[in-house]
């Protein structure tokens, strides 16, 4: 957002505070099955407990800071993945490290 720009609509959150979006149980379901994974194995990859997962999809719980990042790094490996979580067309080229 530039200097000068009306910034009335934008809601003000403290840092390290966002909000998770109503349907996110719905997109991790999405992410899932993009994955190909079980539940399980998406915990797994996640490094978080599968009952974490579990409270994520019963909307108990939102993913912490490292989990919302570990969740975008599963998701920019599958075709559709990030653009799935946040509802955007994404293009993205995956380049794994050396």
């Amino acid at each position: 957002m530039s200097r000068g720009q009306d910034c009335s609509n934008y809601r003000r959150f403290p840092p390290g505070f966002a909000l998770m979006p109503e349907d996110f149980p719905r997109k991790l379901a999405a992410l899932k099955e993009l994955t190909g994974l079980t539940w399980e194995g998406m915990a797994d990859a996640l490094g978080v407990d599968p009952r974490q997962l579990l409270r994520w999809r019963n909307k108990d719980g939102e993913p912490n800071a490292g989990a919302t990042l570990s969740l975008a790094r599963l998701a920019i490996r599958v075709p559709g993945g990030l653009a799935l979580l946040l509802d955007e067309d994404v293009d993205v080229t995956y380049r794994p490290r050396r």
